[in-house]
């Protein structure tokens, strides 16, 4: 299929809606659009047909979904939800589309009560099974009307709207199936293992983050 008609399909398909919507957090503050933040550089562009999503670990059937199914064939929803950085900023109404993470885990028939997510740019965060399977947690592949852009974590990015932003790792390229917790890439500098932005969940020690650095690209959106 040419790259013109996948995508066409996959933002043209019928999908369920879905909403995720609450309170703002405490101590969070509505801003217009992202601040970007990357831990390292995004990973080179590779043609859709070789991109696959993996779900390996402790399950009982390992994944490997091509990129290609995921925009085209694997059911999928249109969840629309506000974004909460653990920064302490917010986007409302944020559109994305992708692939319920519970549809992706139920066909991997897990046997561990954890997940750690895996970018293709190296980077990890850990997540306990019960998030993946909410209705609302999905593996995006599009972002407002548009296939996802780069700096929001093309090909495909976990988005898990109960959680502070960090959790919904960008450039996914697997989810690891763990029988024991282990921690990501910022759970091991500090952050909460947990991350539920209305409990403010957001260091394992509130004072510990407070001099580190991110890299942080503005784009205007």
């Amino acid at each position: 299929m040419e790259i013109s008609s996948l995508v066409e399909l996959a933002l043209t398909r019928e999908c369920k809606a879905i909403t995720y919507k609450r309170e703002l957090p405490p101590n969070q503050r509505v801003i217009p659009r992202f601040i970007i933040y990357d831990v390292y550089d995004p990973p080179s562009n590779a043609e859709p047909s070789e991109l696959k999503l993996r779900v390996t670990g402790h399950v009982a059937h390992k994944l490997e979904i091509p990129y290609v199914d995921i925009l085209t064939k694997l059911p999928c929803v249109d969840l629309t939800t506000d974004f909460h950085c653990v920064t302490g900023w917010s986007v409302l109404n944020v559109k994305w589309r992708g692939v319920p993470t519970r549809y992706l885990l139920e066909l991997a028939k897990p046997m561990g009560n954890y997940v750690m997510a895996v970018g293709l740019d190296g980077y990890t965060t850990n997540l306990p099974l019960e998030a993946l399977m909410e209705d609302t947690s999905i593996v995006a592949f599009a972002m407002n009307g548009k296939i996802l852009p780069r700096e929001h974590g093309y090909p495909l990015r976990l988005v898990v709207p109960s959680r502070y932003g960090w959790k919904s790792a960008k450039y996914l390229g697997q989810l690891v199936v763990m029988d024991e917790n282990e921690r990501g890439y910022w759970e091991l500098l500090g952050y909460h293992d947990n991350g539920d932005p209305w409990l403010e969940e957001r260091y394992q020690q509130q004072e510990t983050l407070r001099s580190m650095r991110r890299r942080v690209r503005f784009i205007k959106e």
